[in-house]
């Protein structure tokens, strides 16, 4: 299997995953509700971003030089797209697990 895709897992599904293990359950409806609103909202942003990052050539992909899977989607690599859907979940994670345990500290509270 192409390391691309498995970096991509790697780096980003499996932190997710755990992330959403550890900090979902401790978060309060409000917070879900604005994850899953931000979600809603950066996932077709990152979708169209993509193709305007391959449209004004900022990168390309090589089948030579990427060892991916060969599934396009749209004449995008399906490795891509995983990033990008794997990027937004795996921050906005990040930034509620930060807030909520660091958060109160820095607000003194």
């Amino acid at each position: 299997m192409p390391r691309y895709f498995i970096i991509t897992v790697l780096v980003f599904w499996l932190p997710v995953l755990g992330l959403s293990f550890a900090t979902w359950p401790r978060l309060s409806p409000p917070e879900k509700k604005a994850f899953w609103f931000s979600i809603l909202v950066l996932t077709p942003a990152t979708f169209g971003m993509e193709y305007v990052y391959i449209w004004t050539k900022i990168w390309t992909f090589s089948e030579a030089l990427d060892p991916l899977l060969g599934i396009r989607l749209w004449g995008v690599p399906l490795e891509e797209f995983s990033f990008w859907f794997g990027a937004s979940p795996f921050i906005l994670l990040v930034y509620l697990t930060a807030r909520r345990r660091v958060g109160g500290k820095l607000r003194g509270q």
